[in-house]
């Protein structure tokens, strides 16, 4: 409800990858081809999808196959949560691993891919630290030292759900979200909350 709008709210053109092809819906990409210039989508298995006007590419983010530089902006939403998790369900065999440190891995090659001057639009789920098992979410400590390596220029914007339906929020004021995970608990929750109740939408400028 949030991220894609906040997406095209920043997305500038150019050559763009998708990392994770979170924008492999018809209705997402007419939006989005219209305003850059190439888009690349790369996620992880192979999907039956038909995508007009966009490349599409199997790999993995901690090993991509393109050369330093290649796009002006990568965009990764709500996928970065689960690199080094089960990921069975999306059609990958692969062992689960230790979740940060496969994180830095994916983090250095979408920097490794990003031009000079480039920028990566990033969206996780936030609040309380949790383990899914076939995802996590983010507290602040790991939503802060997101890409810190690469020293980025950052800015953070929090969306938080509520009563009235997904508010502005804070690092602060949805620090202790809880993720309703309806793969483990079908049921509906009292807020009627589908999956995330917070998540982090961050601008990182190299």
């Amino acid at each position: 409800m949030v991220e894609y709008p906040w997406l095209l709210s920043r997305l500038a053109g150019g050559r763009v990858l998708d990392a994770g092809a979170t924008l492999n819906h018809a209705h997402v990409l007419e939006r989005v081809l219209a305003r850059v210039e190439e888009l690349h989508l790369v996620t992880l298995a192979p999907e039956q999808v038909e995508l007009p006007g966009a490349t599409y590419d199997y790999a993995d983010l901690r090993e991509l196959p393109y050369e330093n530089g290649s796009f002006d902006a990568v965009v990764s939403l709500s996928t970065l949560e689960h690199v080094g998790m089960d990921t069975s369900r999306y059609g990958a065999d692969a062992p689960r691993g230790d979740p940060a440190a496969e994180l830095e891995r994916a983090e250095s090659e979408l920097v490794r891919v990003l031009a000079p001057g480039g920028t990566l639009l990033v969206t996780v789920p936030y609040g309380a630290r949790e383990d899914h098992g076939w995802f996590r979410q983010l507290d602040r400590d790991e939503v802060e030292g997101l890409f810190s390596f690469a020293n980025p220029s950052r800015d953070v914007d929090v969306y938080r759900y509520t009563a009235a339906g997904w508010q502005v929020s804070s690092l602060d004021q949805a620090a202790h979200e809880r993720y309703h995970d309806h793969h483990a608990d079908p049921t509906v929750p009292p807020d009627h909350a589908a999956a995330a109740r917070a998540v982090a939408c961050v601008q990182l400028g190299f």
